[in-house]
């Protein structure tokens, strides 16, 4: 097995992981602004959790990539089990919220791009083993992504929250 260029990329994976620490921060923010609004448990597990979710995935896979002593084989398992969870979790959000009426936007961003990315973490253990450097590229490109599918997001709740009148009725299923 050949050994992962982890040194050539700790620098990005500290950056990226602190951005999603910072922006899970900023998720709890938005979770105190909705708690004054009735019928919140859709909008905490199919979004606000989610969201959390998301940059918690980057902050804890940045952590590890981050290890010293990290092996192929080892990220490879890891890398599997957490792309196969990820995109198991992203169903149960997809069966959550796909029935709301929501903006063409906020399907692909609460929806179907977190679903693609966890695909592309789990594809990406099959890389581990044969070339590492390829394998952190891939992960690289959907931390990315999760993080700023993450912003999108929190962005999006935060405003939401601002804008909703808390009288209002729920939105309609």
């Amino acid at each position: 097995m050949t050994p992962l260029p982890l040194e050539q990329w700790r620098d990005f994976y500290v950056l990226i992981g602190t951005a999603a620490g910072v922006i899970v921060g900023a998720n709890f923010v938005v979770v105190t602004l909705a708690g004054n609004m009735p019928n919140r448990q859709i909008g905490v597990r199919g979004f606000i959790t989610p969201t959390a979710v998301h940059l918690a995935s980057v902050l804890v896979g940045s952590a590890i990539l981050a290890a010293p002593t990290l092996n192929g084989t080892f990220l490879a398992l890891l890398l599997g089990g957490g792309g196969v969870a990820g995109v198991i979790y992203a169903i149960v959000v997809i069966t959550r919220i796909w029935k709301l009426k929501l903006a063409p936007e906020d399907r692909i961003f609460y929806c179907v791009l977190p679903l693609l990315v966890y695909v592309a973490l789990a594809a990406a253990s099959l890389l581990a083993a044969r070339d590492g450097e390829t394998c952190l590229e891939v992960i690289a490109a959907a931390f990315v992504a999760l993080l700023l599918v993450g912003m999108r997001n929190a962005w999006d709740m935060a405003s939401f929250t601002m804008m909703r009148d808390p009288n209002d009725p729920p939105p309609e299923i």
